[in-house]
């Protein structure tokens, strides 16, 4: 199909079944990609401060040696479960592959979680084999498998990993023994049998209102959620590098690295989002995924290195700010910009927004996704407006994707653009619903939830509140989702007003001197926020206005600091209604963790575990 043709005119489902006819599963396709590009690069990371990478050719030969070590240990059969219990890194891309390659089932475990939390996967999903990262997740592994009724094999990555007994080894142990193995022929007849209906993977949910459940996603649902994605980008290959900083264990990032690698796109991976502007003037990717939070903050060091910057630079800052957002915006309405506002944008590019895009390692960028959470439509204009083209997508653990952005087509304050193969529709509560071959079989050994999350006519429900619009760009649809709350997040107050808690806290999200804020009021009369301080910057701006303390309880109750956050956030809430108005606010003298019980793996709130363990603080907002 010639990518000219309009994605409104083809028969994606005609497409669809003969891309899956030729590439069966992904394991299949990986193979073959690994002779398509062998002398490639195909993986890259950081070891002992160098960069390094594997080439395609190996990437297979590794794939084929876990397969065949793990037939020859006969641990799992076809369906069976194995987990990967690690950060990103280019082992966890070869044992999952490997994995798959036999059939089996790859069940990852997020890196962050705890030994009970892993636990309770492995029991779940039944898991033979558990791969893991460090010697962290090597302890608490060994916690679960001691007389576990599922668990018989823990895999060390890493050599300096401390490990004992009969029921751990190290990776190039797997590595050597599946080289030496003489399995060729089964790997080959499990490879030649593979099925697009076999499961791919189950992954867990994030957890925030109750226990994680397991989606089973197919090969299938995973290439459905690829192909129509990865036809957006004709023309990308082994030329291209896509950065992975959001965790393998979510369906995100583990989909959208299938899609690269089908592609040929090197993969680098960040193990630790922290070292992302080092990692990004490093790798300078042409495509990476990312949460709102990497760009607020970065948006928010930005405007706070003007405010010591010298008055010249900052006026010139502006200026090209301006009219970059001018030139930006006729693009976005499809107005050309006259010729002196093109000469001043040259002109602007060439003195500020090139600099700021060689120092973020922007400068190939094609597109950065963006997703997890609501992404504040002024800051995503600014990036864009500066060369920057980040869009925002949707999709669920459930049902993805939805959104894939692409080319131009990104409008700030909203996902887009729809993806072909995908229907969407606005319950009368207005609900988003979906249908599509994406979505997820079911949950795993929990029938009735299954059926709670679909409408009797079949249609997903999401849970996510949102409005449908439709641009047409050169003749063709493109459809557009914002995403205005959670239904389960909405706070009711006692009012009887609905207070979406997502958008005050967007609000804050770039503030340098917040790095956590929590909105309340469910039931109550008014909104109060529980707010962790930034408390490097806040000791910082003490320490420079001669604010005594020895610790952060004093920092917390210190007048001149509540007055401080008084200020900030009155300033960023101020164009709220009178409702939705933050009244009173606790600072927290610790952040919130996945340890103490208040944060997902993907970082979202666990708002009523957090309403409980603070309930004290909060009720002190509410006394008269």
């Amino acid at each position: 199909m010639s990518k000219q043709t309009p994605a409104s005119q083809r028969d994606w489902d005609k497409e669809f079944e003969e891309y899956l006819n030729e590439n069966k599963t992904l394991a299949y396709m990986m193979l073959k990609k690994s002779e398509e590009f062998a002398d490639s690069d195909a993986l890259t990371q950081k070891v002992n401060g160098e960069w390094i990478s594997i080439k395609w050719r190996d990437f297979g030969e590794q794939i084929r040696a876990v397969a065949k070590a793990l037939l020859e240990m006969d641990i799992l059969q076809p369906g069976e479960m194995a987990g990967i219990f690690s950060a990103n890194r280019i082992e966890w891309a070869v044992a999952d592959l490997g994995i798959l390659a036999t059939r089996a089932v790859c069940v990852p475990i997020y890196a962050t979680n705890s030994a009970e939390e892993a636990e309770y996967i492995v029991n779940d999903a039944e898991i033979k084999i558990l791969f893991v990262g460090d010697q962290e997740q090597y302890n608490r592994s060994k916690k679960i498998i001691a007389g576990n009724a599922y668990l018989k094999k823990i895999v060390a990555f890493d050599r300096n990993i401390k490990i004992d007994g009969n029921d751990s080894m190290y990776f190039d142990e797997i590595l050597a023994m599946g080289r030496s193995s003489t399995q060729d022929a089964k790997l080959q007849e499990r490879l030649n049998t593979v099925n697009p209906n076999d499961m791919l993977t189950l992954i867990y949910t994030s957890g925030t209102t109750g226990a994680p459940k397991g989606a089973i996603h197919t090969h299938r649902s995973f290439m459905n959620g690829i192909y129509p994605s990865y036809m957006r980008f004709p023309g990308v290959g082994p030329q291209h590098v896509s950065l992975a900083i959001l965790p393998l264990s979510h369906v995100f990032e583990r989909m959208w690295s299938y899609g690269c690698m089908s592609a040929g796109v090197r993969i680098a991976y960040c193990p630790d989002p922290k070292q992302f502007v080092d990692v990004m003037a490093a790798i300078q990717p042409q495509f990476m995924t990312s949460v709102p939070r990497i760009w607020e903050k970065v948006y928010g060091t930005i405007h706070e290195g003007l405010k010591t910057a010298p008055p010249a630079k900052v006026k010139m800052f502006n200026w090209a700010t301006r009219v970059g957002i001018e030139v930006y915006r006729n693009k976005l309405a499809g107005k050309s910009s006259g010729p002196w506002l093109r000469a001043q944008h040259a002109l602007a590019d060439a003195l500020i927004m090139k600099k700021v895009r060689q120092k973020l390692g922007t400068e190939r960028c094609n597109v950065y996704h963006i997703g997890g959470a609501a992404f504040a439509a002024e800051i995503n204009e600014f990036f864009q407006a500066f060369g920057i083209n980040i869009i925002q997508g949707y999709g669920l653990t459930e049902f993805f994707p939805v959104c894939v952005g692409f080319d131009d087509n990104g409008k700030p304050g909203a996902c887009g653009t729809m993806i072909p193969m995908c229907q969407m529709r606005i319950s009368e509560e207005g609900e988003i619903q979906l249908k599509g071959g994406m979505c997820m079989s079911g949950y795993h050994k929990k029938p009735e939830a299954t059926a709670a999350c679909f409408t009797d006519d079949g249609w997903f429900k999401t849970q996510d509140v949102g409005i449908l619009s439709v641009d047409t760009k050169e003749g063709e649809p493109f459809t557009y989702v914002r995403i205005t709350d959670r239904i389960k997040d909405l706070i009711i107050t006692a009012g009887g007003k609905n207070i979406s808690p997502q958008q005050i806290e967007m609000l804050l999200g770039e503030e340098l001197f917040i790095e956590q804020f929590v909105t309340i009021g469910e039931g109550k009369k008014y909104i109060t926020a529980l707010v962790v301080p930034n408390f490097v910057i806040l000791e910082d701006y003490c320490k420079n206005h001669g604010i005594e303390f020895s610790a952060r309880e004093d920092l917390v109750r210190n007048p001149e600091v509540l007055k401080l956050y008084e200020d900030i956030i009155a300033k960023r809430t101020e164009s709220l209604g009178r409702v939705e108005q933050i009244k009173k606010f606790t600072l927290l003298t610790q952040e919130l963790t996945q340890e103490g019980g208040e944060l997902t793996p993907t970082m979202k709130l666990k708002r009523k575990q957090i309403n409980e363990k603070y309930r004290n603080q909060i009720d002190k907002m509410y006394e008269e």
